[in-house]
């Protein structure tokens, strides 16, 4: 496993059977990074995984559908990774939403919201923007059910939830969570989109029903 942040700690713990495989956890993951320097250095190590002939499992991002996103800087890389990755014939790239679980990086959504709002600063909310969020810990145990029953090799899937929120609606559930009222203006910017959650529903049904 590549990486000791959030999901590799998760794919750790709940994809034991990960042998022979390489599970790439580490990189860029914040979609308003800018820095060369970040891009490098994941596609650095990137290509040096790459060059171990094994199937990697690699991460990347459901941020490409979004319409306002789809020209960042974020985005064009993942899809450049993505590209190496397909190169290989040997792969399974799943693509993640917000994911949320306990960590300490700033740079998630949950996260920055959670410290505008308890620190009283003002942000802005995109009117038409809406998010698809999942746990971290069912994108492990779906990871698990999908490369160990062959679902997604050499292809691109999913592992989302079958549901997004707008922002809008998710800062108001933020403030009933913590009680406190959040300093916030709405603008007319953002856009919806939809997500191909399929392979995930499936995925999520069989793990319950195992366990």
């Amino acid at each position: 496993i590549v990486g000791a942040g959030l999901l590799a700690t998760s794919i750790r713990d709940n994809f034991p059977n990960h042998d022979g495989y390489i599970v790439f956890a580490s990189g860029v993951s914040n979609s308003g990074e800018s820095r060369e320097s970040e891009f490098e250095r994941e596609k650095s190590l990137l290509l040096d995984v790459l060059e171990e002939n094994k199937t990697i499992i690699y991460f990347s991002t459901c941020s490409i559908y979004d319409p306002c996103l789809h020209d960042s800087q974020y985005v064009m890389h993942k899809k450049k990774m993505e590209e190496y990755i397909t190169r290989s014939g040997n792969y399974y790239i799943f693509r993640l939403p917000q994911v949320v679980g306990r960590t300490s990086n700033p740079n998630t959504l949950t996260n920055f919201l959670y410290e505008k709002i308890i620190g009283g600063e003002q942000f802005e909310i995109w009117r038409f923007a809406n998010r698809n969020l999942i746990d971290v810990e069912h994108v492990a145990l779906i990871t698990n059910y999908l490369v160990l029953n062959g679902v997604g090799r050499n292809s691109v899937t999913n592992i989302t939830s079958p549901y997004s929120i707008s922002m809008l609606d998710l800062v108001i559930n933020m403030e009933k969570t913590l009680d406190t009222k959040a300093c916030y203006s709405i603008v007319d910017k953002g856009e919806s989109f939809d997500i191909d959650a399929a392979e995930s529903i499936l995925a999520a049904k069989k793990c319950s029903n195992s366990s």
